[in-house]
């Protein structure tokens, strides 16, 4: 009987959990994170501020989770699209495409308001964003990847290894949608991002 009453305990706990998310996903979709207070989430999940922390250390935990959750989802989505891809495409073809679905993620799927509370976030150093911002970043792996087998192909040529050269690539996808966040709407996030993805290729292409 007391298992039962424990596992019954655990399941209401993770329901509760799991509303606490989505309740603040919603929330920050809409307005600014920075607007969004703990009393806001608990108030409309119908539990106390004190329950909240069973759950989550601080509202930026919490943020840190969803980040975390979003960034884990769209690389498999990145992931899933590569492997659609060719085999016998060229990795300049394949780091352009990827370009253009990462440019497409960012405009049609996250927009350009989550984006800039991103940015934000990033800037602040308040919230972990490591899952974003570091370089063992599935996405990022897959752009080494690409880079490398563009260099053992014959394809590209270059003096760094692919791990540095994929770093520099990531400046300018990172580069391509701040100055999206900066110049919206005047800026266009796709065209942009290849043209510049465009001349790095360019940079260690064999010709």
């Amino acid at each position: 009987m007391r298992a039962k009453k424990i596992d019954k305990r655990k399941a209401q706990g993770a329901e509760t959990k799991k509303k606490l998310y989505e309740i603040a996903e919603r929330l920050f979709t809409e307005r600014s994170i920075y607007d969004v207070s703990i009393e806001d989430i608990t108030d409309e999940a119908g539990i106390t501020k004190g329950a909240f922390y069973v759950h989550f250390a601080s509202k930026d935990a919490l943020i840190a989770i969803l980040i975390s959750d979003y960034t884990a989802r769209a690389d498999s989505e990145y992931k899933t699209f590569l492997e659609s891809l060719p085999e016998n495409m060229s990795a300049s073809s394949v780091l352009l495409a990827l370009t253009e679905k990462i440019a497409d993620t960012l405009s049609n799927t996250l927009g350009y308001e989550n984006m800039k509370k991103v940015y934000q976030l990033l800037l602040a150093g308040t919230t972990d964003t490591d899952s974003i911002k570091r370089y063992g970043r599935e996405l990022y792996i897959m752009l080494c990847g690409i880079l490398d087998k563009g260099i053992r192909s014959g394809e590209f040529i270059s003096t760094l290894p692919a791990e540095t050269l994929s770093h520099h690539f990531v400046l300018a996808l990172r580069g391509a949608s701040y100055e999206w966040c900066a110049r919206y709407p005047d800026f266009d996030l796709k065209e942009q991002s290849t043209t510049h993805m465009r001349l790095l290729i360019d940079g260690i292409k064999s010709h």
